[in-house]
């Protein structure tokens, strides 16, 4: 698939079938469906409340793809599905009602201004409080944190445009790498050029970063040996430098990364929270060849 017709498989939440992909790892992801909750009115009511941590995390991997999105609120939990304007990365994430210090709502979805969410959230200090609270009747969002309060006003559901759901596409190998592996290659990659090649090799049991520049090259192997699982099969997929680094940085520090990796066709990244009951994920189109 390639970048210009990636529309129609990055504006998309992950459906059952790429979920499925990601469980094989033994990762479950919060009971929340994203689909549902997506494509409702505004809910009643809405409190909530956690470690600040938590909400930077779900908010910052948001914000590297979009600066409003539709947070989808249920009994279960929270999710948020959103793409970037040129549908080439898509993030969704769930987050279970568990996760947090307390959790109240009703079903619905709200349009959330991804940014001024990360301003009231920049106040806080390591270890703080937030508390969100839903003002029905005026279609604003409170955060409170050590006293310090901050309104919101919501954005129309109706304006935020919704990710089409992603098509059946085959992603047969899965590689869990640690995200200082992760780091080391893209940064040696982003050296020589705006794209790269991640190439899995099953014969030779390893994964490999491949690039390019005018004059020289570069490869970075991981073996099976060195990943912390990997059930291989022979595929390549050019990728934006930018898109993959990007993602990466808006999986929470210190997770393992879970690269679901076909032929040609998007990257799924995924990581866990490390202290919820939740997961992220990533989905990247492929990069057109010169």
């Amino acid at each position: 698939m390639s970048q210009s017709t990636a529309a129609s498989s990055t504006e998309a939440a992950t459906t059952d079938t790429e979920m499925g992909a990601s469980e094989t790892a033994d990762e479950t992801p919060a009971d929340v469906d994203s689909t549902d909750l997506l494509t409702l009115d505004a809910p009643q009511y809405l409190q909530m409340s956690g470690d600040v941590q938590l909400f930077d995390q779900i908010f910052s991997a948001v914000s590297t793809v979009t600066d409003k999105a539709r947070l989808g609120i249920g009994d279960s939990g929270i999710a948020i599905r959103a793409a970037d304007r040129q549908g080439h990365a898509m993030v969704d994430l769930r987050v279970a009602g568990s996760s947090f210090s307390s959790f109240d709502a009703a079903t619905g979805t709200l349009g959330v201004n991804v940014e001024r969410v990360r301003d009231a959230l920049s106040i806080s200090n390591a270890g703080d409080l937030a508390q969100f609270a839903l003002d029905a009747a005026n279609s604003t969002l409170e955060i409170d944190i050590d006293g310090i309060t901050r309104t919101i006003e919501l954005d129309s559901v109706e304006s935020l445009r919704y990710p089409v759901e992603m098509p059946d596409i085959d992603i047969p190998a899965t590689v869990h790498l640690s995200p200082d592996d992760m780091s080391l290659g893209l940064s040696a990659a982003d050296m020589l050029g705006d794209r790269f090649d991640l190439t899995v090799d099953s014969e030779a049991g390893e994964m490999r970063f491949v690039a390019s520049g005018d004059t020289d090259s570069m490869t970075y192997r991981r073996a099976k040996t060195d990943l912390i699982a990997f059930e291989p099969a022979d595929v390549e997929v050019k990728l934006d430098s930018s898109l993959v680094k990007s993602a990466h940085a808006g999986l929470p520090d210190g997770t393992n990364r879970v690269l679901h990796i076909g032929d040609g066709v998007p990257l799924v990244l995924r990581s866990e929270f490390p202290d919820a009951d939740g997961a992220m994920q990533f989905v990247i189109a492929p990069k057109l060849p010169n």
